[in-house]
């Protein structure tokens, strides 16, 4: 009879244990469900929006007419009475065609609005639903055990730990405390992940947003090393025209390790293990033994990343809409240092800085492509000046990499160097283009194209303050602002001298002198090199800064 009744109770543990098993199962399904539905919603938003974007900046350009973006300011909630007023007028010719572009404007500042609101309501969405499939999951598993009086001690202390949770999600870590018993320490290692998915919320939410890559890896760089045992992190892009990946500069946590494989390092995407990955859709790789993987491929990249000390690499696809558009790399100097459960934990939080590390790049085009119409302006009108911007700017750059400038130093005085004359546009073509040297008069005509420069920029950037920081052209104005000050004094518009003269102004000066010297012009001879190196090293002290010299 006993026998019976054990039997009889196994079966109604059983049955309890099957319905609370399919009761869990549904429950991280549904949940599971959901996270994928936000996903795929907020995916649809992002595309809408980037489409809308597109439109807005068509219709600035003239390729759209203005009515197009009537539909969109309807459907994304922008009262456009007030633009339908400015077309009507626009229409019959009462007002310029740039008070309307300023309601463009407008309404492109609250498309920016609503997308960052968006993408907070995902973020939070998001988090909640898998701080909910925790906590269900924890609660459902307690009840599979309830009948034991042990474990009905311990639901009181959990239902305290949940409550606590609850009150603390979205605020602060929560405290772990000593484990008394095994379910204890299950639940510790639970609350120790809620934490940890905290603390990487916490440091990204406040980290600022960066307009260039070199900022951007220099941000996050310390973080994540620190995270996850690294000492070196990376990036690299896809360049699609030419089917190169290019490797950007990167973050190395010990100073003495002097860095091997540099920024502009490039090899064909398909000749390499990360073309394979993109061939396949892997989206993370771990290579546990980088000596090893060497002596199978003989891979260039992968001999300087081993002549730098490092010995294991983790490497993450980098993409925007499901488009690869690079690479994260984070390399240890110890064998076998990474696992699966590290190369899941980085793919997601690279599911957050993919976005911020896109911002960054498309920035740091724009600046570029803003550079490059700029100075084709001014080869438009003059030839030889657009080749000799040129030739500065290539000068600079290898005395910048002398110097052992800062890389995002290096690399904006290379891209903004062609624009220290870009003020000549401003010069009437009488004397810009006159065949032979110039007169007083004219001279101090010519001089002005440095204030003209300047304020070009000035302009952009007051134009451009609410989609990056105004210091992202710091380097682009002071280049424009300085390259004609002396070391001495003695130079225009500002007569600074010495260290009042920006570092990029001081070698973009040399650097333009030094063309105008080797280069024959209408109205002389070229210098040959060593005449013209003796004359630059003369005015070491006076003209140019001897240290740059």
């Amino acid at each position: 009879m006993m026998h019976l009744r054990k039997m009889r109770s196994i079966r109604r543990c059983l049955k309890i244990t099957t319905v609370i098993a399919t009761v869990l199962i549904l429950y991280i399904f549904s949940i599971l469900g959901f996270i994928v539905r936000e996903i795929e919603t907020f995916e649809s938003i992002y595309t809408e929006l980037r489409s809308c974007f597109s439109l807005v900046n068509e219709v600035i350009a003239g390729r759209q007419s203005l009515d197009k973006l009537l539909p969109m300011m309807e459907r994304f909630g922008y009262d456009p009475t007030r633009y339908l007023e400015l077309l009507k007028a626009f229409e019959k010719s009462s007002i310029p065609r740039e008070d309307v572009i300023v309601e463009i404007r407008n309404f492109a500042n609250s498309l920016r609005k609503y997308e960052l609101e968006k993408l907070r309501l995902h973020n939070v969405t998001v988090k909640s639903a898998y701080v909910f499939l925790i906590i269900g999951s924890i609660i459902i598993l307690l009840l599979l055990a309830i009948s034991t009086n042990r474990v009905k001690k311990y639901i009181v202390k959990i239902l305290g730990k949940v409550k606590e949770i609850s009150d603390n999600i979205y605020i602060s870590t929560i405290p772990v405390g000593k484990p008394e018993f095994l379910e204890d320490f299950y639940v510790n290692q639970s609350i120790e992940s809620i934490n940890l998915v905290q603390s990487i919320y916490d440091a990204f939410k406040h980290a600022p947003i960066n307009t260039s890559i070199e900022d951007f890896i220099f941000t996050v760089g310390p973080y994540l090393c620190s995270l996850f045992n690294s000492q070196r992190f990376s990036v690299a892009l896809i360049d699609w025209e030419t089917e190169q990946v290019i490797a950007e500069v990167a973050y190395i946590s010990k100073p003495e390790v002097k860095p091997r494989l540099i920024a502009g390092f490039t090899e064909k995407l398909y000749e390499t293990s990360l073309g394979e990955m993109i061939k396949s859709s892997q989206m993370t790789r771990i290579i546990n033994n980088l000596s090893e993987r060497y002596e199978k491929t003989r891979s260039l990249s992968t001999k300087l990343i081993l002549d730098e000390g490092f010995r294991s690499n983790l490497t993450v696809v980098a993409t925007i809409n499901s488009r690869p558009f690079g690479f994260f790399f984070l390399s240890s100097e110890r064998e076998n240092n990474y696992t699966e459960q590290d190369a899941k934990l980085f793919s997601s939080i690279l599911n957050i800085l993919s976005y911020r590390l896109f911002y960054s790049l498309t920035i740091q085009r724009l600046l570029s492509h803003f550079g490059n119409s700029l100075v084709n302006l001014v080869e438009f009108k003059d030839n030889e000046t657009g080749n000799h911007i040129k030739r500065v700017s290539l000068y600079a750059k290898l005395v910048a990499e002398e110097l052992a400038l800062h890389p995002k130093l290096i690399r904006e005085i290379y891209e903004f160097s062609p624009l220290h004359d870009i003020g000549k546009v401003g010069i009437p073509d009488s004397i810009l283009l006159k065949p032979g040297k110039l007169d007083p008069e004219e001279w101090e005509i010519m001089k002005t194209h440095v204030e003209k420069g300047v304020r070009i920029i000035e302009e952009f950037q007051q134009n451009a303050r609410n989609i990056m920081e105004p210091k992202s052209l710091e380097t682009m104005k002071n280049i424009i602002a300085d390259h004609h000050e002396h070391w001495d004094g003695r130079g225009y518009p500002k007569g600074k001298k010495g260290e009042e003269i920006s570092i990029e102004g001081r070698i973009v000066a040399l650097a333009d002198v030094f063309d105008a010297l080797t280069t024959k012009r209408p109205y002389k001879e070229a210098i040959p090199f060593d005449e013209a190196v003796k004359i630059i090293q003369e005015e070491s002290g006076s003209h140019f800064d001897p240290h740059v010299v």
